[in-house]
């Protein structure tokens, strides 16, 4: 198991046309791969720049302890810079998260606390203020409602309208999966002042679909699934609605199905997340003309999984269970 990428750095990472999976006629795909930041997620982008930016501010200084509430990309990224910075770790993560993220966490020197499955990660936030207030010189960083998070993923944003520039393609929409909303806020926020035309669509897993029934007058009750990282039982307060132009449901399946193929037809080794994400754009890119450009996200790294290749979490049910 790689816990990180040899020789990687956070951000400047690849823009990637979909090939081998490309539907004749339908718009092209771009996905930004994130899943080759240094410990093989996107979330590396979020805790460097949140580091920074709270030490800028006097908020946080070495030698106290930082706790975060993740389900394991977030975790591992917090404590790969904490490592380096010189902080305790804590990550408060739900159980039957998969072995290779608590073994990647634990090599970086984090201390995981686990919550039940049934609270999943609203009693992880819960867990996190009280280990806070009852641990003098720890802080809790609070990706679900930092903004640090969304403003992390700027940087992205700026990347990918350089990128698509550089091409000499203008993207007309941008498709992304929302946990705690930061990658999609960060993300759309650039894209819509670079390009004012621009359509968004947020993508929730249907057994957990926050936003899609508060914006249809439906009444919301969380299940659990099988793609972690997203569905965590609310609206995410990092997420900026203003920025949605549409929302669109996948379900775990629809994820981790395209997650394979990405695997075996286009030679990316991404997560499920990444292949929920990717099976939304090309829903979306049927429905668009060829000249269209679509753009995405590739979250986090195929080898996170190993251990549940089926996509079945034990503690985590079946997908049709009630």
């Amino acid at each position: 198991m790689s816990t990180t990428s040899p020789g990687a750095e956070t951000g400047r990472t690849p823009l990637y046309e979909l090939r081998h999976i490309a539907e004749p006629g339908a718009a092209r795909i771009f996905a930004k791969c994130e899943f080759r930041n240094p410990t093989g997620s996107h979330k590396d982008r979020v805790f460097s720049y949140m580091i920074d930016e709270l030490e800028r501010a006097g908020t946080i200084s070495p030698g106290m302890t930082l706790v975060e509430c993740s389900t394991g990309n977030g975790g591992a990224a917090l404590s790969r810079v904490g490592a380096q910075r010189g902080y305790r770790i804590v990550v408060i993560m739900p159980e039957g998260m998969t072995e290779e993220r608590r073994k990647q966490i634990a090599s970086w020197g984090g201390t995981v606390v686990e919550t039940s499955a049934d609270g999943f990660l609203l009693e992880g936030e819960e867990t996190a203020r009280r280990y806070v207030a009852e641990h003098l010189g720890s802080h809790f960083l609070d990706q679900s409602t930092n903004q640090l998070n969304w403003r992390a993923w700027r940087s992205c944003g700026r990347e990918l309208v350089a990128d698509l520039h550089a091409a000499g393609e203008t993207p007309g929409h941008f498709i992304c999966s929302i946990g705690t909303g930061g990658t999609f806020t960060g993300i759309a926020d650039v894209l819509k002042s670079a390009h004012p035309a621009l359509r968004t669509w947020a993508v929730e897993v249907d057994r957990s679909a926050a936003l899609y029934a508060k914006r249809h007058g439906l009444p919301f009750e969380h299940h659990s699934h099988n793609m972690m990282g997203l569905g965590p039982g609310k609206v995410p307060a990092n997420l900026r609605e203003e920025l949605v132009d549409e929302v669109e449901l996948i379900t775990g399946d629809d994820g981790w199905n395209t997650m394979k193929r990405l695997i075996s037809e286009e030679g990316l080794p991404v997560g499920p997340t990444a292949g929920g994400n990717i099976f939304a754009a090309q829903r979306l890119a049927r429905t668009l003309p060829p000249e269209e450009i679509v753009v995405t996200v590739l979250f986090d790294s195929a080898w996170k999984y190993l251990s549940i290749w089926d996509g079945r979490y034990e503690q985590y049910g079946a997908e049709t269970d009630s």
